[in-house]
């Protein structure tokens, strides 16, 4: 099949600094009539803003009409289509994001497969600026990553789904085991004592955290202790035994098999592979 152009405007940036959210790529496209992508299966989250006209989105079978003014996002992993209508195409601008910032605050939201569609409760709102402000800002990472949380902000604020107290209520928990990990990784401490301190039963914690990240508690400590582990390895500075207290290990035999089945090299290796790449 010949190469095709299906947009105005579009910037891959792969910006994954950021251990809960990553953003990818940044587009625009004013759509000719009819004009259709999918059915698609997508590994990260899309989220597509219309600054006129109007489309259809389907997702598992099910169609959502989407209109000026309003977003949709495609959620990873899930079969989408969608085509912009024949008269009055949509004209739109997309990020393609990922990480557990985004699927909670997307959550949060209240957009999921089963309600794709953010219907803002007031226009003029402040998501079609943002949007705007990623393409012509996509080459600045920490300006495009806090546009982001801004966005999410504005999402959560404008949305008129009728379910976000009791999805506000679990993002709570959410955040708060997110910041205990965040604050006492370098220490070693048990789930038990994790759920205690958020005031939740142990199963129950795992269930929501994981329904709302993708990754239990426990995978996603360690998961953090990787990422503080690998930054430390590239400073090339400290021992591995002393990388592995500072990120809560008791030995550097447990940690180091812990980095390798994570990350896919043994600590020496990928200081080593590290180093070998600078300049």
């Amino acid at each position: 099949m010949a190469f095709k152009k299906t947009y105005d405007e579009r910037y891959f940036i792969n910006y994954d600094s950021c251990a809960d959210l990553q953003l990818y790529e940044i587009g625009c496209q004013a759509c000719p009539p009819s004009y259709s992508y999918g059915p698609i299966i997508r590994s990260h989250y899309i989220f597509h803003y219309l600054i006129s006209g109007k489309g259809t989105l389907t997702i598992e079978d099910k169609d959502y009409p989407v209109c000026a003014h309003q977003g949709f996002i495609i959620p990873p992993d899930i079969l989408a289509y969608y085509i912009a209508d024949s008269k009055d195409p949509w004209n739109y601008i997309w990020i393609h994001l990922d990480g557990p910032q985004a699927h909670e605050s997307f959550q949060a939201s209240g957009l999921h497969k089963a309600n794709p569609v953010f219907i803002s409760s007031e226009y003029p709102n402040n998501v079609e600026s943002i949007m705007k402000e990623f393409l012509s800002s996509h080459h600045r990472e920490l300006y495009c990553i806090g546009k982001t949380y801004e966005l999410f902000d504005c999402l959560k604020c404008l949305s008129t789904n009728e379910c976000m107290t009791t999805v506000n209520h679990k993002l709570a928990y959410i955040k708060k085991i997110i910041g205990y990990i965040h604050v006492k990784y370098s220490e070693p401490f048990h789930m038990d004592e994790l759920a205690h301190v958020c005031g939740l039963e142990r199963s129950y914690m795992t269930r929501l955290f994981k329904n709302a990240t993708g990754r239990t508690p426990q995978e996603y400590l360690v998961s953090y202790r990787m990422k503080q582990a690998r930054l430390m390895l590239e400073k090339g500075e400290f021992s591995i035994q002393n990388i592995a207290y500072a990120v809560g290990y008791s030995d550097s035999f447990t940690f180091s098999k812990a980095f390798k089945r994570n990350v896919g090299l043994s600590p020496h290796y990928y200081r080593t592979q590290y180093l070998k790449q600078l300049p």
